[in-house]
């Protein structure tokens, strides 16, 4: 054997394929490191799938996540533009005043 034959590739596995091995290493009575040398793949990898899988499993994905109403999303909208109107305001009277001001010293000058 030359040293290309014996070098392992690494093979990449399509998610179909983790399922199928991760529920095969579930069942009962079946070694976890059995199912990982009959795929050719490290236990602690094995493992992960699992851990994974479990994850998944566990997860409720038919429970919406907890957010802000519409109402209540709308009523901070309002408050940010009333805000921003209001500093709107009070920049447009303070360019008012310095071009006021501004007016009156080049009169002078």
């Amino acid at each position: 054997m030359t040293e290309r034959e014996t070098k392992r590739t690494h093979r990449r596995f399509t998610l179909t394929e983790k399922i199928a091995i991760v529920r095969e290493s579930l069942q009962p009575g079946v070694a976890a490191s059995y199912v990982a040398r009959r795929h050719r793949i490290a236990v602690n990898v094995l493992y992960y799938w699992r851990k994974a899988y479990r994850d998944v499993i566990d997860t409720d994905l038919t429970r919406a996540a907890p957010g802000p109403s519409t109402d209540q999303q709308i009523e901070d909208l309002r408050l940010q533009v009333r805000n921003l109107e209001r500093l709107l305001g009070q920049r447009t009277l303070e360019i008012a005043l310095l071009r006021e001001k501004l007016g009156k010293a080049d009169d002078e000058g």
